[in-house]
């Protein structure tokens, strides 16, 4: 099998390709970056695009399509950079996805996404998800993970105080409040890639706790 993660920078994209690159079953893995990476596997080759011009690249040769982009508004700068990122570059790599005839599309949303929410971050999760339902590609999976938890150095003072308070009440959460527990990265880029190699076919939201 074949894949492309977009995303292999972030925290579950860059899980994803170092389990992908041990997974015997995966022959090779495409990667699209911003800026060249030198740091290249047997296995993998990374291709440096302008996410803002993904209709004119020309199609490879995949069978999965993992996405994995998100930010957050304070990093994006404003609510319209961050529509960019988690709507419009999602979108166009979903149609890429269905140019490159892939069979399976896997992407990262966020617990509570929504199209109808008051919120703008859920409201802009759920109208991408609405979004790449429309594409009717073969296999679809939305995975909508709670709080992230990891051991990344960059992470923000409120979010490690966020990461630590839920490794305490996560065991209080029971029932369907699970899916408000906190879930390590590692845990949803396994999860992704599990499903991608049992793939079944139709449109499919895995919620945190089912991941």
């Amino acid at each position: 099998m074949n894949i492309l993660i977009v995303g292999s920078t972030g925290e579950v994209g860059n899980q994803l390709l170092q389990a992908a690159q041990q997974q015997k079953s995966i022959n090779h893995i495409y990667t699209f970056v911003r800026n060249t990476n030198d740091e290249e596997h047997d296995k993998t080759t990374s291709i440096t695009i302008d996410f803002d011009d993904i209709t004119s690249l020309e199609t490879i040769d995949v069978d999965a399509v993992f996405c994995c982009l998100g930010t957050t508004i304070k990093k994006a700068g404003s609510k319209s950079q961050f529509e960019k990122v988690d709507y419009e570059y999602v979108v166009s790599i979903g149609e890429y996805a269905k140019r490159c005839g892939a069979k399976q599309f896997h992407v990262v949303s966020a617990n509570g996404a929504d199209a109808t929410s008051r919120i703008f971050y859920s409201a802009t999760k759920g109208k991408m998800e609405d979004s790449i339902k429309s594409l009717n590609l073969p296999s679809t999976y939305i995975y909508r993970p709670a709080l992230l938890d990891s051991e990344r150095k960059e992470k923000r003072f409120g979010e490690r105080i966020a990461v630590v308070l839920f490794r305490i009440i996560n065991p209080l959460l029971i029932g369907s409040l699970k899916r408000y527990a906190s879930i390590k990265v590692e845990k949803v880029a396994s999860g992704m890639l599990t499903r991608s190699l049992k793939p079944e076919q139709g449109f499919h939201i895995i919620e945190s706790n089912h991941i």
